[in-house]
């Protein structure tokens, strides 16, 4: 039962990431776009996690934490730079 839930979510979370590719590529603003590229990343690694308890591999978890880890500094030096400051500030 639960391998039936993992799949289901699984193809939601694909849905949705190919939705939010398509904001990120039609967005209207800069700011539309890089919220969907937040949401691609951070389903990418959803569905990394939900791939590695499918499969059973622990590996593909800790990868999919320091992926998410990435994302968000990133997400952190993208946000500081639309505000105009410096990195290094």
């Amino acid at each position: 039962m639960i391998d039936v839930i993992l799949v289901f979510s699984l193809g939601m979370f694909i849905i949705s990431i190919t939705l939010s590719m398509y904001r990120m590529v039609v967005g209207p603003t800069i700011p539309d776009r890089m919220l969907a590229l937040d949401v691609v990343s951070y389903g990418l690694t959803v569905v990394m996690g939900i791939i590695a308890v499918i499969s059973g591999s622990p590996y593909l978890i800790v990868i999919s934490f320091s992926l998410a880890l990435w994302f968000f500094i990133g997400a952190l030096y993208v946000a500081r730079y639309m505000e105009g400051e410096q990195i290094g500030d």
